[in-house]
């Protein structure tokens, strides 16, 4: 078996005055030993690089693009180009390979790279490696050998720290084979051993020292209504400018600058240096956004947004440069010549699943800098960070309802997305812009995503694998892709390959069951309206079937066919009108072994979970599971409240049935598990399809729950908590303190008519723009011929949900102090429509754990008076429901 060695100093979490350094790819400067020799590597019989173009999505500032970068740089590696320099005392250098795992989903395409490389399948045997010898005197050699780790994903920190100190694993001498879900490529790496670290990092600073400076621009980019004239100048005697013009980066083959530049159209302009001897220095960007005559005195109420793709066509496959302007309010208005709050180089792609039958399009933003790392900011008054959405709102015509109920659901003390509504162009041509780019009002909003200002769980490395650090943080999810298995049964984590035999739809069953009313459980409703909801949840036929229809007659809508296969696995695929196919990809994920349900890694992500860790989470779900579905669930030590925090999923499922969200529960469904805690139902994401927007699963109609239309499956575990009385009662009670506060109507609907009237200038262009005002668009129910008549209809619709929901249980009683004449307090009781009053005047609840009466409750009519010291709880029983508790204290 071949071996790859490795000669490094012996290091671990304890050492002092050592440095390990990862110079971030930029292997130009490269550090020498400290004799001044060069590295040589032995040969390799087949050089271990990658094809040409890989397929999938970049994320820029990872470990998969600095991996880019690398591969790059790989002549640099086998001594093909001299070593920079670099202030540092070496220790040593260690070369060594890495089978890194590439995501077809997250990793994008390293272009440039057309070298012989090891395929899939191919055994390693006979390869000579690296062997991480310096040549010359160098003191790496006077430590021991150990034997390199093969990793699934970078292998250090990507800054100044500490080597890995664990024992190395023996490397396994086959690549493996193809995968559905991605595949593994070799790389080579080189990591130098610092005992002093480089100025740079000294600083703090991650981007390499280049040996020349950055261009000089005679004008920095904007957005202007006239044509320009640009130098872009050497400070350097000598040096070459080399500049394109389309967003990419500039290299050995740019042909140079000859003289100025004359901007006639919107340009995204890359310039950097070039001296032979001291090879290319750093890049600097400015783009110049030219407007046509028609937007010279375009401005608005709201903030701006334009999007340059310098000629790149957007795709939902792969992550684009593009330049990004974001320009906030200044005072009242602003327009597109204002000055920029943000103005600097993205990622971007198109986002969605369902949403792509729509000709708006919803967009995925990274924020990079020159270097393509990551580049966190606030955007407009949100707390910094790089990963944003751009979300486009267009079945939804009030174009509020997902920022409405981010706004709820934080409200309730959760984390969801914040949220600007914007005015955006975007523009893929290389033209100027022009009202043709407008594409209406969007939303800017935070993507979901662990981080201490978001899902604010911690962090897990790599090298966690041990209580409790193994314990979290995990953000999990339930998505579109959960209707049975895609391939073996061993890629999703187990099973059997069959979902739960518990598939029922309805209502719970006793002891405890849904705290409301029978009379409001009516019979389970499916559509057999055509033309409206024509999907299909029931069991899916042995033989392959493909259902088919137009959502929209619109230009650019797309044919979304959902597909489904004898094994009884689902995947959707999108066809434009040229016949253009677009497969929507698997997500990495397992399934739970005792209840079948199916899962989805979301942090950390699919290509940098561990098999540790993944072991170590399905351990915990399944425990979870029977835990609940055991026999003594209802044991707070060993039921299922040692695993699930009942809390948020109680206000999952209130803000799902509030806003009859139709998708709640079924897609788009989260969850996530901090380290030392309890699994979260939280946080909430897609709101679109809710209050009443919904031609389906009775979405319409402000009355019925939603819940008794879906399966087991599709509703996790509520039907079994529901069978927990008290569970139910905690419900009841949450329901009776949020309908004060977060689903106040008075706050409810006032929060609609501000939101309103933000909108209400940029509404009138974006539904020029999309002219569907008056037009059924899939899944709307209700079509109104203006703006205003959508938005009144949704808050007609949202005050008869919040009197129904208010009808389906018991009220509370109603109690309020009144003064005498001499200053005394007393209580006044309202009147009581049905059942008994309970209550107790020493602060405890007059409803036992379990539904029976406290010892301490007393029986109405209520005290008139309360002593001092004293607390009042009290609560209505009728039958075996009862009311929220009201509480007041003796003043």
């Amino acid at each position: 078996m071949p071996e790859i060695w490795n000669r490094t100093p012996s290091l671990d979490s304890t050492s002092r005055g050592i440095d390990a350094q990862l110079l971030e790819g930029h292997w130009s400067s490269i550090l020498s030993p400290t004799n001044g020799a060069r590295s040589t590597p032995r040969p390799v019989s087949a050089a271990p690089t990658l094809p040409a173009k890989g397929r999938g999505r970049a994320r820029s500032g990872t470990a998969s693009n600095r991996a880019r970068r690398v591969l790059h740089s790989l002549p640099t590696l086998c001594g093909s180009r001299g070593a920079g320099k670099e202030t540092g005392s070496v220790v040593g250098a260690v070369r060594f390979l890495s089978l890194i795992n590439r995501s077809f989903r997250r990793t994008g395409g390293f272009e440039g790279e057309t070298r012989e490389g090891v395929s899939q399948g191919q055994s390693l045997s006979g390869l000579q490696f690296w062997d991480g010898n310096p040549a010359g005197d160098s003191p790496v050699s006077a430590h021991n050998q150990q034997q390199a780790t093969a990793m699934n994903r970078f292998p250090f920190h990507s800054s100044v720290g500490g080597l890995d100190p664990r024992p190395a694993r023996t490397f396994n001498p086959t690549c493996p084979g193809p995968r559905q879900r991605g595949a593994q490529l070799l790389v080579a790496w080189l990591l130098v051993l610092l005992a002093t670290p480089s100025a740079h990092a000294r600083k703090g600073d991650r981007s390499p020292a280049h040996p020349l400076p950055s261009p000089e621009f005679s004008l920095p980019g904007g957005v202007f209504t006239s044509n320009l004239m640009v130098r872009v100048e050497s400070p350097v005697a000598g040096a070459r400018v080399l500049c394109t013009l389309d967003g990419s980066e500039p290299g050995d083959s740019t042909p140079p600058l000859a003289g100025p530049l004359t901007v006639t159209n919107s340009v995204l302009l890359r310039a950097r240096l070039q001296l032979p001897g001291k090879g290319l220095g750093p890049t600097r960007s400015e783009t110049y956004f030219l407007l046509d005559e028609g937007l010279r005195n375009f401005s608005s109420d709201l903030p701006l947004a334009i999007v340059h793709t310098a000629g790149r066509e957007l795709s939902r496959d792969r992550k684009d440069p593009a330049a990004f302007r974001l320009m906030d309010l200044n005072g009242r208005r602003v327009s597109l010549q204002g000055p920029g709050s943000y103005d600097g180089r993205v990622m971007i792609n198109i986002r969605g699943r369902a949403s792509l039958r729509y000709p708006k399009r919803s967009y995925t933003l990274k924020l990079v800098d020159e270097e393509g790392e990551d580049r966190g900011e606030s955007l407009l008054g949100m707390p910094s960070d790089e990963d944003w959405i751009l979300y486009a709102p267009y079945p939804d015509k009030t174009l509020m309802r997902d920022a409405l109920a981010y706004e709820i659901s934080r409200n309730m003390g959760h984390w969801a997305p914040r949220t600007r509504f914007i005015e955006l162009f975007v523009t893929e041509g290389r033209a100027r812009l022009s009202r043709e780019d407008y594409v209406g009002v969007y939303v800017l909003e935070e993507r979901l995503k662990r981080h201490p200002e978001r899902v604010a769980i911690h962090k897990l490395s790599p090298g966690e694998t041990d209580e409790p650090s193994v314990s979290g943080g995990y953000i999990l999810k339930k998505d579109h892709v959960d209707r049975g298995y895609f391939g073996p049964p061993d890629l999703l984590g187990g099973g059997n390959g069959m979902m739960s035999s518990s598939s029922r739809n309805g209502f719970p069953t006793p002891p405890g069951g849904f705290p409301a009313d029978p009379a409001g459980f009516l019979p389970t409703y499916r559509s057999n309206t055509r033309g409206r909801d024509t999907s299909d949840n029931g069991p899916v036929g042995s033989s392959s079937r493909r259902i088919q229809r137009r959502f929209s007659d619109l230009p650019g809508s797309l044919t979304a066919p959902v597909l489904r296969d004898a094994e009884g696995g689902a995947r959707s695929s999108y066809s434009d009108e040229e016949g253009n196919e677009y497969l929507e990809h698997l997500e990495e994920g397992f399934a739970t072994g005792v209840h079948t349900n199916q899962l989805y890694y979301v942090e950390p992500e699919e290509d940098e979970i561990t098999a540790v860790q993944k072991a170590w989470l399905k351990r915990y779900m399944d425990s979870l599971e029977s835990a609940l579905y055991g026999t003594n669930f209802l044991d707070p030590a060993a039921g299922y409240r040692a695993y699930l925090d009942p809390r948020s999923f109680i206000d999952y499922h209130l803000i799902v049935e509030v806003t009859k969200n139709v998708d709640g529960h079924r897609f788009s469904t989260f969850y996530s598990k901090d380290r030392g805690g309890r699994l979260q139902a939280q946080p909430i994401w897609d709101w679109n399809l809710s209050f009443g927007n919904c031609n389906g699963k009775q979405g319409w109609m402000p009355e019925r729950w939603l819940w008794p239309q879906l399966s087991d499956q599709e509703y996790l575990y509520f039907r079994r908590l529901f069978e927990d009385p008290d569970f139910g009662q905690a419900y009841v009670d949450r329901w009776g303190e949020l309908r004060s506060t977060a689903f106040s109507a008075t706050n409810l609907l006032g929060r609609i008519d501000a939101m309103t009237r933000q909108l209400h200038e940029s509404q009138g262009r974006n539904f020029e723009r999309w002219p569907i005002l008056g037009k059924g668009v899939n899944p709307n129910w209700y079509v109104g011929e203006t703006y205003e008549e959508e938005v009144n209809w949704m808050k007609e619709w949202l005050s008869k949900r919040l009197a129904w929901i208010d009808a389906q249980f018991v009220p509370a009683p109603v109690v309020r102090r009144v003064r005498g004449k001499e200053g005394s307090v007393g209580l006044e009781w309202g009147a009581q429509a049905a059942g008994e009053l309970l209550y107790t005047i020493d602060g405890t609840d007059p409803r036992s754990p379990g539904g029976t009466p406290s010892p301490s409750a007393r029986k109405g009519p209520g005290p008139q008076a309360l002593s001092q010291g004293s607390r009042l709880v009290a609560r209505v029983r009728v039958d075996e429901r009862w009311s929220p508790p009201v509480s007041l204290a003796a003043e």
